[in-house]
């Protein structure tokens, strides 16, 4: 009868042996975790799907929609003055973030020209790397200074909370000779967690 370890080198070839005999030894160490691995890309997925879309139209008064909050770390800035968000003139707006009031952050020197007959169809975007704070942002078009607001970004919370609470619990109550309660015994249950708290 053939040593296990042969049947298997047999019938996966020896290098894709080699990888699994390697792989199962990290996962006994608890050098590789599969389980590990998804909470990473969950959470590098979950940064980069950050999407903030500001629109514009005929109005040289207001943007027609602009996201308020964000949260810190890499997103993808949309600027949208087209047909299909309302633009029925031909207007060109801007998207462009001030970076010279020390009130606001300056780190993100953005400055987008739109209008519906771009080479985009007035639809643009671009990646950029928020830092907690706040964003003041307008149109540069003379005459549409009305156009502004501003983004305010929050810290990234790091994803889910791991770390579990403190926990502890305690018995009061009249023991027999052997240690067990008789009657009613009361039980008091504490926690703490230093990062959401408990309720």
């Amino acid at each position: 009868m053939r040593h296990p370890s042969l049947l298997a080198r047999k019938r996966y070839g020896p290098t894709r042996w080699w990888v699994a005999l390697l792989g199962s030894f990290l996962m006994v160490l608890g050098l590789a975790s599969t389980a590990a691995y998804g909470r990473d890309d969950d959470r590098a997925t979950a940064a980069a799907d950050q999407v903030l879309t500001w629109t514009a139209g005929d109005p040289i008064d207001h943007y027609l929609s602009a996201p308020r909050t964000a949260v810190a770390g890499p997103a993808t800035i949309v600027f949208e003055n087209s047909a299909a968000t309302g633009n029925t003139t031909g207007m060109p707006h801007t998207l462009t973030f001030g970076v010279s009031d020390v009130e606001f952050n300056n780190d993100v020197p953005l400055n987008i020209l739109a209008n519906p007959s771009d080479s985009e169809g007035g639809k643009h975007s671009v990646e950029v790397t928020l830092t907690p704070g706040r964003y003041f942002y307008h149109c540069t078009i003379p005459g549409h200074g009305s156009m502004q607001g501003i983004l305010t970004v929050t810290e990234d919370s790091g994803g889910e909370d791991t770390t579990a609470p403190e926990t502890s619990a305690t018995v009061d109550g009249d023991k027999n000779a052997g240690g067990a309660y008789i009657g009613q015994a009361t039980v008091t249950v504490a926690a703490t967690d230093a990062g959401s708290g408990v309720d």
